[in-house]
């Protein structure tokens, strides 16, 4: 079997994996996010509000197809996430409406215009002057972005507003390249965004946390915002999850150089093992990608790491929910959030705490920066 050959197999079988596992967990549908009529058995509600460049459907209002649209559009949910929920998961309906007692249901849901969507930011930021933008990755529904940005804030216990960004993903295996085309296209939309809960009374901070393809529309929007530089939220910027990055390596390098080194510092997670990626970098003529790339115990990355002022988090030793080890961040997010505030309260000065972090098989955050590896130097 030739080289071209055995990549080709790998890449099926890979892609018929992950084609049976979101099979498995896709949800019944938009309809999940219909409000439900009974509200009795209801768990813990969370507030979500979403900005998204994907089409409104013709058919119901309420919904949204996997289109592209030229501007945002706005809406509020009300997610309960049920009482016997399990940590890092998503208690899909098997049907709608779903039972409030044992799902996911949305219990309330809204159209907002751009005031009333700031407006709802400042009030579910209890106070904090916070938000989370979710940026999700490739081959994500609308419903599962908005029932993901609700796990994340319940679980994680965000104390602030959280926001997904629902850029238009085809949600399909083979659609990888249209959806990295629809990311490329949302990237103004999501400037637009984020400056407009910059220019909010109330807003003082801003976090980004995206996952997998996501990287590549939230970096490609801070280095067009550097380049501009007039862009009213960088200086609201504060924490930048980089989970999993499905980004080019070469490319993220030109994008830190002009983005330059941040305070705090840009997290970057990354494992060796993530499969999904693997796949990627095949789709890419087998150019590494940023989040499973190898990192080596040498001076070169303690280093490279330092030039870019990253906070390196190697998630390989980490147990995975995925059978393609895609989705580690979930898990290991709260520790990541806990870290960074830790360091907020300890240090005037948090990007003195940049380097090479490492989660062990229990999930625990070793926080003491170890000067391994090399990851963003050429290869």
């Amino acid at each position: 079997m030739t080289s071209s050959t055995s990549r080709f197999f790998c890449w099926f079988v890979l892609v018929i994996a992950s084609a049976s596992i979101t099979s498995c967990a896709r949800g019944p549908g938009s309809a999940v996010l219909h409000p439900v009529a009974s509200t009795a058995k209801a768990g813990s509600p969370v507030n979500v509000l979403v900005a998204t460049t994907r089409k409104r459907s013709e058919t119901d209002k309420r919904d949204f197809t996997n289109e592209r649209n030229y501007g945002l559009a706005y809406g509020s949910y009300t997610i309960s996430v049920p009482a016997r929920h399990v940590a890092n998961e998503i208690e899909w309906p098997s049907q709608v409406p779903g039972n409030p007692a044992t799902d996911f249901v949305a219990l309330r849901s809204a159209p907002l215009d751009e005031a009333s969507f700031n407006r709802n930011v400042v009030q579910d930021a209890n106070g904090t002057g916070e938000v989370t933008v979710f940026v999700h990755g490739y081959k994500t529904s609308y419903e599962r972005a908005v029932f993901r940005a609700a796990q994340l804030k319940h679980d994680s216990r965000f104390p602030e507003a959280i926001v997904a960004f629902a850029w238009p993903s085809r949600d399909a295996v083979g659609d990888y390249l249209t959806d990295r085309e629809s990311a490329t296209f949302s990237r103004d939309y999501l400037e637009q965004l984020l400056s407009s809960l910059a220019r909010t009374s109330g807003i003082r901070r801003i976090n980004i946390i995206a996952h997998s393809m996501g990287n590549l529309l939230a970096m490609e929007t801070l280095r067009q915002a550097a380049i501009r530089g007039k862009s009213a939220f960088l200086p609201k910027l504060g924490e930048v999850f980089l989970m999993s990055p499905d980004i080019d390596l070469d490319v993220f390098a030109t994008q830190l150089t002009v983005i330059g080194k941040r305070n705090p510092p840009i997290t970057v997670a990354i494992s060796a093992d993530d499969e999904a990626l693997a796949v990627s970098q095949w789709l890419s003529g087998d150019l590494p990608r940023v989040g499973n790339v190898l990192i080596e115990d040498t001076k070169e990355t303690h280093d490279t790491i330092a030039q870019y002022g990253l906070r390196v988090i190697n998630m390989s030793d980490a147990r995975s929910m995925d059978a393609l080890n895609h989705s580690k961040f979930i898990e290991l997010l709260p520790s990541l959030k806990q870290m960074s505030r830790n360091e907020a309260r300890a240090r005037r000065n948090p990007i003195s705490r940049t380097g090479l972090f490492v989660f062990n098989t229990a999930g625990a955050l070793l926080d003491t920066p170890r000067q391994l590896g090399s990851a963003i130097t050429r290869q």
